[in-house]
Protein backbone atom coordinates (compact mmCIF):
# COMPACT_ATOMS: atom_id res chain seq x y z
CA UNK A 1 0.00 0.00 0.00
CA UNK A 2 0.92 3.42 -0.72
CA UNK A 3 1.07 5.75 1.17
CA UNK A 4 -0.43 10.03 0.03
CA UNK A 5 0.06 12.79 2.43
CA UNK A 6 1.45 16.02 3.27
CA UNK A 7 1.90 14.90 7.00
CA UNK A 8 5.41 13.88 7.86
CA UNK A 9 4.21 11.87 11.03
CA UNK A 10 1.19 10.59 9.51
CA UNK A 11 3.41 8.81 6.81
CA UNK A 12 6.34 8.01 9.24
CA UNK A 13 3.50 6.26 11.61
CA UNK A 14 1.21 4.73 8.75
CA UNK A 15 4.69 3.36 6.95
CA UNK A 16 5.66 1.38 10.21
CA UNK A 17 1.98 0.39 10.66
CA UNK A 18 2.18 -1.07 7.03
CA UNK A 19 5.51 -3.01 7.42
CA UNK A 20 3.75 -4.56 10.53
CA UNK A 21 1.05 -5.56 9.15
CA UNK A 22 2.49 -6.83 5.85
CA UNK A 23 5.71 -6.16 5.34
CA UNK A 24 5.92 -7.93 1.87
CA UNK A 25 2.70 -6.20 0.55
CA UNK A 26 2.84 -5.20 -3.18
CA UNK A 27 2.14 -1.28 -4.11
CA UNK A 28 -1.52 -2.24 -5.28
CA UNK A 29 -3.56 0.35 -2.84
CA UNK A 30 -3.18 3.66 -1.69
CA UNK A 31 -3.65 5.54 1.69
CA UNK A 32 -4.50 9.17 0.75
CA UNK A 33 -4.70 12.00 3.94
CA UNK A 34 -7.95 13.80 2.36
CA UNK A 35 -6.50 17.06 4.40
CA UNK A 36 -9.85 16.93 6.42
CA UNK A 37 -8.60 14.37 8.94
CA UNK A 38 -9.53 11.82 6.93
CA UNK A 39 -7.67 8.83 5.34
CA UNK A 40 -9.14 7.24 1.93
CA UNK A 41 -8.70 3.76 1.13
CA UNK A 42 -8.76 2.99 -2.65
CA UNK A 43 -6.66 1.08 -5.96
CA UNK A 44 -4.04 2.62 -7.30
CA UNK A 45 -5.90 2.03 -10.35
CA UNK A 46 -8.64 4.28 -9.20
CA UNK A 47 -6.07 7.22 -8.94
CA UNK A 48 -4.70 6.47 -12.26
CA UNK A 49 -8.71 6.83 -13.65
CA UNK A 50 -8.96 10.04 -11.48
CA UNK A 51 -5.35 11.81 -12.47
CA UNK A 52 -6.23 10.85 -16.14
CA UNK A 53 -9.54 12.19 -16.56
CA UNK A 54 -10.28 15.97 -17.64
CA UNK A 55 -12.63 15.94 -14.51
CA UNK A 56 -9.54 15.07 -12.27
CA UNK A 57 -10.66 16.87 -8.84
CA UNK A 58 -14.52 16.94 -9.27
CA UNK A 59 -14.65 12.86 -10.40
CA UNK A 60 -12.61 12.91 -6.94
CA UNK A 61 -14.48 14.31 -4.94
CA UNK A 62 -17.53 12.62 -6.07
CA UNK A 63 -16.10 9.25 -5.54
CA UNK A 64 -17.04 6.94 -2.59
CA UNK A 65 -14.28 5.64 -0.45
CA UNK A 66 -13.71 3.30 2.19
CA UNK A 67 -12.88 6.14 4.88
CA UNK A 68 -11.35 6.36 8.39
CA UNK A 69 -10.98 9.23 10.82
CA UNK A 70 -7.09 10.16 10.52
CA UNK A 71 -7.11 10.52 14.77
CA UNK A 72 -8.45 6.47 15.58
CA UNK A 73 -6.83 4.42 17.76
CA UNK A 74 -3.81 2.85 16.41
CA UNK A 75 -5.33 -0.66 17.38
CA UNK A 76 -8.44 0.27 15.62
CA UNK A 77 -6.45 1.64 12.53
CA UNK A 78 -4.87 -1.60 12.73
CA UNK A 79 -8.32 -3.68 12.51
CA UNK A 80 -9.19 -1.27 9.79
CA UNK A 81 -6.18 -0.93 7.81
CA UNK A 82 -6.16 -5.55 7.55
CA UNK A 83 -10.12 -5.13 7.09
CA UNK A 84 -9.46 -2.76 4.12
CA UNK A 85 -6.82 -4.70 2.29
CA UNK A 86 -8.84 -7.50 2.09
CA UNK A 87 -11.63 -6.19 0.96
CA UNK A 88 -9.92 -4.05 -1.60
CA UNK A 89 -7.91 -6.71 -2.91
CA UNK A 90 -10.82 -9.18 -2.92
CA UNK A 91 -13.10 -6.73 -5.19
CA UNK A 92 -11.22 -4.60 -7.12
CA UNK A 93 -14.02 -2.70 -8.05
CA UNK A 94 -16.05 -1.37 -4.98
CA UNK A 95 -14.81 1.97 -4.99
CA UNK A 96 -15.28 2.66 -8.70
CA UNK A 97 -18.75 1.46 -8.47
CA UNK A 98 -20.71 3.70 -6.42
CA UNK A 99 -20.21 7.29 -7.57
CA UNK A 100 -22.00 10.20 -6.20
CA UNK A 101 -24.05 12.07 -8.75
CA UNK A 102 -24.63 15.71 -9.06
CA UNK A 103 -26.75 17.29 -12.02
CA UNK A 104 -25.46 19.83 -14.54
CA UNK A 105 -26.69 22.82 -12.40
CA UNK A 106 -24.57 21.50 -9.05
CA UNK A 107 -21.72 20.60 -11.53
CA UNK A 108 -21.68 23.95 -12.26
CA UNK A 109 -21.88 25.59 -8.98
CA UNK A 110 -19.29 23.32 -7.76
CA UNK A 111 -16.58 24.53 -10.49
CA UNK A 112 -17.30 27.95 -9.42
CA UNK A 113 -17.47 27.20 -5.99
CA UNK A 114 -13.68 25.91 -6.11
CA UNK A 115 -13.40 28.93 -8.28
CA UNK A 116 -13.43 30.55 -4.96
CA UNK A 117 -16.39 32.26 -6.25
CA UNK A 118 -19.29 33.73 -3.21
CA UNK A 119 -22.86 32.81 -3.75
CA UNK A 120 -24.03 36.05 -5.34
CA UNK A 121 -21.21 36.07 -7.74
CA UNK A 122 -22.43 32.33 -8.76
CA UNK A 123 -25.96 33.53 -8.69
CA UNK A 124 -24.98 36.22 -11.19
CA UNK A 125 -23.14 34.17 -13.25
CA UNK A 126 -26.27 31.70 -13.95
CA UNK A 127 -28.58 33.82 -13.32
CA UNK A 128 -30.53 32.29 -10.54
CA UNK A 129 -32.29 33.60 -7.31
CA UNK A 130 -29.32 33.72 -4.21
CA UNK A 131 -31.88 31.50 -2.17
CA UNK A 132 -31.77 28.82 -5.08
CA UNK A 133 -28.01 28.75 -5.05
CA UNK A 134 -27.98 28.19 -1.32
CA UNK A 135 -30.27 25.43 -1.71
CA UNK A 136 -27.98 23.84 -4.44
CA UNK A 137 -24.74 25.17 -2.95
CA UNK A 138 -26.50 22.45 0.64
CA UNK A 139 -27.21 19.71 -1.69
CA UNK A 140 -23.95 19.61 -3.35
CA UNK A 141 -22.56 19.65 0.61
CA UNK A 142 -24.80 17.00 1.67
CA UNK A 143 -24.42 14.72 -1.06
CA UNK A 144 -20.88 14.78 -0.47
CA UNK A 145 -21.07 14.50 2.86
CA UNK A 146 -19.50 17.72 3.62
CA UNK A 147 -20.38 20.75 6.52
CA UNK A 148 -19.05 23.82 4.58
CA UNK A 149 -17.82 24.76 1.43
CA UNK A 150 -14.24 25.83 3.37
CA UNK A 151 -14.43 21.99 4.29
CA UNK A 152 -14.43 21.43 0.74
CA UNK A 153 -11.56 24.03 -0.45
CA UNK A 154 -9.13 22.58 2.49
CA UNK A 155 -9.71 18.95 0.08
CA UNK A 156 -9.25 20.78 -2.71
CA UNK A 157 -6.11 22.55 -1.74
CA UNK A 158 -4.93 19.70 -0.43
CA UNK A 159 -5.42 17.57 -3.94
CA UNK A 160 -3.82 20.42 -5.66
CA UNK A 161 -0.62 19.92 -3.16
CA UNK A 162 -0.27 16.25 -2.99
CA UNK A 163 -0.55 16.13 -6.63
CA UNK A 164 1.08 18.94 -8.29
CA UNK A 165 -2.43 20.43 -9.60
CA UNK A 166 -3.57 23.45 -10.85
CA UNK A 167 -7.12 24.00 -10.91
CA UNK A 168 -7.49 20.64 -10.03
CA UNK A 169 -5.79 18.71 -12.67
CA UNK A 170 -2.38 17.55 -12.80
CA UNK A 171 0.28 19.51 -14.64
CA UNK A 172 2.72 17.64 -17.44
CA UNK A 173 6.08 17.93 -15.85
CA UNK A 174 4.81 16.07 -12.01
CA UNK A 175 5.96 12.59 -12.21
CA UNK A 176 5.30 10.09 -9.56
CA UNK A 177 8.70 9.50 -7.12
CA UNK A 178 8.33 6.64 -5.05
CA UNK A 179 10.41 7.09 -1.38
CA UNK A 180 13.39 4.84 -0.72
CA UNK A 181 12.51 1.93 1.57
CA UNK A 182 9.79 3.33 2.73
CA UNK A 183 5.73 3.18 1.62
CA UNK A 184 5.40 7.03 0.51
CA UNK A 185 4.44 8.40 -2.73
CA UNK A 186 5.05 11.78 -3.69
CA UNK A 187 4.49 13.94 -6.78
CA UNK A 188 6.96 16.13 -7.67
CA UNK A 189 7.19 18.68 -10.64
CA UNK A 190 10.66 18.34 -12.31
CA UNK A 191 12.33 22.27 -14.09
CA UNK A 192 12.84 20.07 -16.73
CA UNK A 193 9.80 19.11 -18.73
CA UNK A 194 10.71 17.43 -21.57
CA UNK A 195 12.42 14.97 -19.32
CA UNK A 196 8.92 13.40 -18.84
CA UNK A 197 7.31 13.10 -22.34
CA UNK A 198 4.67 10.55 -20.84
CA UNK A 199 2.00 11.63 -18.34
CA UNK A 200 2.58 10.59 -15.01
CA UNK A 201 -0.65 8.41 -14.48
CA UNK A 202 0.65 6.22 -17.12
CA UNK A 203 4.70 6.08 -15.41
CA UNK A 204 2.58 5.30 -12.18
CA UNK A 205 0.96 2.45 -13.86
CA UNK A 206 3.72 1.02 -15.81
CA UNK A 207 5.42 0.72 -12.45
CA UNK A 208 2.56 -0.83 -10.73
CA UNK A 209 2.06 -3.52 -13.93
Amino acid sequence: MYIISQDSYFVMGMDILLKTINPCATHTLIAYDRGDEQILFFSVDKLILILSEEKSFPSFICSRFIKVDKSSSLSFLKHELKKTIKLLKGKSKFDITREIHLNKTEHKILLLLLDYQAGDEIAQALGLDKKIVSNYKNSILRKLGLNSVAELIQIYNNWNDCFCCIAGKVVPEATFQERKDSNELKMVRSPTRYNFPAPPTRRLLMHVQ
